[in-house]
């Protein structure tokens, strides 16, 4: 059964990678090292309708290798940048093809791997020299209508892309529109960051580079004024892969609960955490042996009662055991990462209006984790201070992924708190769980045709959408992790049951916002803020600056709602960021053209 499972799984995972990463449209390998492009020029001529009519016309030298004729690959298809979940596509329609040194002209054409491939020549004849030919066709996505970053309808056109298997030299190409041309720009090379010569004169742009060598391509940019084009938006398809092919959503997470009535037991004990954690053996929970001691690591079925904690685990940080807690990096504990940041002196946090909060860049001693260097260099990458309202611009649409990708990669590899990072330890499981899922559709079905017994394969199909619901369940961690989540416990018993006369001060020690970060990850930040503004009150607390109200440093009865603000608002605007720079590039597969980077089609080429 296991091995079935594994095979399953694998098999599920080596189709969705086929799907979600394509290659290149190859059709020879072996090309001989003399071939090569003499001249390649190439001619667009677009109408109003964004209908691109290109004739290519170029010179490939046979040397003294004979072969049968060229190759072409026109893009049909590719990818969008920050927007793994379409195709952006390319009509491409052939014409006529034609050689005026008298070369065989015969035509197979095939679809492969997204793109167009055009094999010119005759099989039973072979040629040699420098052969002419003459390639027509009609495109319809080279254009990016009303780009976000240049403000103009851009013809954003790959006239050479990156598959070609031979040399060109003296590339030359011509852009014509229905409109004077604004700007024209040139870029060349493996990325399309190198820059080649444009030069635009009224509805013309010309482009023109001395060679290129195989892998290398040229990218042809011209911006027209914004409504030139009356029907040139871009087109989309459905793009699968492992992402997507396997979501876990609100009603499959649904369904798997309502399945547990089945008694699905072996799901259910595999993810018991003493099913699955690793412990120190013969020690209290929570407590490490010595340095250089000799222990035993196993798995305990004892359930031990948590002892209540006065102080947070040893040099850990907040977001940390967020993640340890629930095995998921999510808002709460990037926030509690920012909120201890300021606490610990690197910045202020200040209100700055309604809804609106500024942070002001402060120099403390302390040294950073990943993380919250992360934070601190995305935070202020325009300056010394930066607000929530700043903080939805695509510019930093980074702050919320890099944080939580950072925060994995310190729980796992820094501080091996999980056998294997938490992230893909969840993406395995919701695997396992549609291969079961899967495995129970084949199954009923089979047996549905065979003895009428369809309804055997719900069991599976229970199981597998069980499997998917607690994939969060299935991160496994080690026994050092095992022993600080139990001091996280003892510490959130405290968090959660001391009341104002039993707080524990610290000299020189503004308790109060020292643990407030860990009450944001316990999701008891009320009723601690509550606590000290009752101290605050009677005079026994003074608080730190590094929060400022609209009446100065306060910590008073409001602070709660001001805090579940800050965290709403910062949460909406991490993720409005995010939100924001994949509309700016998923219209335009990486930006403005004028930025360089590749654009729309290209391709490659060869000979045979």
């Amino acid at each position: 059964m296991h091995r079935t499972l594994r095979a399953l799984s694998l098999a599920l995972l080596t189709l969705a990678l086929l799907v979600g990463a394509p290659t290149a449209a190859r059709a020879d390998d072996d090309t001989p090292s003399d071939w090569r492009i003499a001249r390649y020029d190439a001619t667009a001529r677009f109408d109003r309708a964004g209908l691109a009519t290109i004739t290519v016309n170029f010179d490939f030298d046979f040397a003294a290798t004979p072969g049968h004729g060229p190759f072409l690959t026109l893009v049909e298809r590719q990818r969008v940048e920050g927007n793994p979940d379409v195709w952006r596509l390319v009509d491409v329609n052939l014409g006529q093809v034609t050689s005026s040194t008298g070369a065989p002209t015969d035509v197979e054409t095939t679809h492969e791997d997204g793109s167009l491939v055009i094999r010119i020549g005759d099989p039973d004849v072979e040629v040699s020299g420098v052969q002419s030919y003459s390639v027509t066709y009609t495109a319809r996505g080279l254009i990016a209508p009303n780009q976000a970053a240049s403000g103009m309808d851009e013809v954003n056109w790959n006239v050479i892309g990156l598959g070609w298997q031979v040399p060109l030299a003296d590339v030359t190409a011509t852009v014509t529109g229905p409109t004077n041309i604004h700007e024209a720009k040139c870029w060349w090379g493996s990325s399309y960051t190198d820059p080649c010569t444009a030069e635009a004169t009224a509805a013309t742009a010309t482009y023109r580079h001395t060679g290129l060598a195989p892998g290398e391509g040229l990218q042809a940019v011209a911006g027209f004024p914004a409504g030139t084009f009356t029907d040139a938006e871009p087109v989309y398809a459905k793009r699968y892969h492992l992402g997507n092919l396997i979501p876990l959503t609100p009603v499959s997470g649904t369904i798997a609960g309502l399945g547990t009535v089945l008694g699905v037991g072996l799901v259910l004990l595999r993810t018991r955490r003493s099913a699955r954690d690793e412990v120190y053996l013969g020690l209290t929970p929570g407590v490490r042996p010595a340095p250089g001691a000799e222990t035993k690591v196993g798995r305990s079925s004892v359930s031990a009662p948590v002892a209540v904690a006065f102080t947070p685990p040893k040099n850990t940080r907040p977001g940390e055991i967020g993640v340890l807690t629930d095995a998921t990096a999510d808002d709460v504990d990037v926030t509690a990462t920012i909120v201890d940041l300021a606490v610990r002196g690197h910045f202020q946090i200040s209100e700055a209006g309604k809804d609106n909060w500024r942070f002001t860049r402060r120099a403390p001693a302390d040294s950073l984790t990943q993380a919250e260097q992360h934070v601190v260099d995305t935070l202020f990458r325009a300056g010394g201070q930066v607000t929530t309202a700043d903080l939805r611009d695509k510019a930093y649409h980074e702050l919320l992924p890099g944080v939580r990708s950072r925060l994995y990669d310190r729980v796992t590899r820094d501080l091996r708190w999980f056998v294997s990072k938490p992230s893909d330890a969840r993406v395995l499981a919701a695997l396992m769980g549609g291969a079961i899922i899967i495995l129970g559709v084949v199954v009923g079905g089979a047996l549905a045709f065979i003895a009428g017994l369809g309804l055997v394969g719900i069991p599976f199909v229970v199981t597998g959408l069980l499997v998917i619901a607690l994939a969060h369940k299935f991160p496994r961690r080690t026994a050092e992790g095992s022993a600080v989540l139990a001091e996280a416990k003892g510490f959130e018993l405290y968090l959660r049951t001391a009341e104002a006369d039993q707080i524990r001060f610290e000299e020189g020690i503004d308790v109060f916002s020292r643990y407030l970060p860990y009450a944001i990850v316990f999701g008891v930040a009320d009723r601690w803020a509550k606590i000290f503004a009752d101290l605050a009150a009677q005079g026994r607390y003074q608080p730190d600056d590094w929060y400022v109200g609209p009446h100065g440093y306060f910590y008073g009865y409001a602070f709660g709602n001001s805090l579940n603000s800050l965290a709403g608002n910062l949460s909406s605007s991490m993720h409005a960021a995010v939100t924001a720079q994949t509309a700016a590039t998923a219209g335009s597969s990486g930006g403005s053209g004028f930025s360089g980077g590749g654009g729309f089609g290209g391709g490659g080429g060869g000979g045979w």
